[in-house]
């Protein structure tokens, strides 16, 4: 038995998976890999903080949600974040998911956005 998401191999009698919470499958051959999938791609954190999209990548690493880092953030972890020469960002970055994962994502990120500033009481 194998699971859907993580890919991970159980013994017989094991019905769901213990770190992803879904059913498991029957052992088949490894689908062909489908780049397509990583195409329309849905964006659930923005930011111009390359520590706080690296700790958001982790953390959805750890829950087992596929994730695709782009933009500053990602590359300075590189080394390859500006344009050479130039003390130029190429943009804030971006973690994008899959369509399908998104609302798990976005709930799994709530804990890192600071909560919005409450509007200051009218006199």
């Amino acid at each position: 038995m194998r699971c859907p998401r993580c890919d991970r191999e159980y013994d017989p009698g094991v019905e769901r998976c213990p770190d992803c919470d879904v059913e498991l499958v029957e052992e088949t051959a490894a689908p062909a890999r489908d780049e397509a999938r990583w195409t329309d791609l849905v964006t659930v954190l923005e930011t111009a903080d390359p520590s706080l999209l690296l700790v958001a990548k982790s953390l959805l690493d750890a829950e087992h949600v596929p994730c695709f880092a782009e933009g500053e953030g990602a590359q300075e972890g590189l080394g390859a974040g500006r344009i050479a020469a130039a003390d130029i960002p190429l943009g804030p970055g971006r973690l994008r998911v899959h369509p399908e994962d998104a609302e798990v994502a976005r709930e799994l990120l709530a804990g890192l956005q600071p909560a919005a500033e409450p509007d200051e009481p009218q006199a």
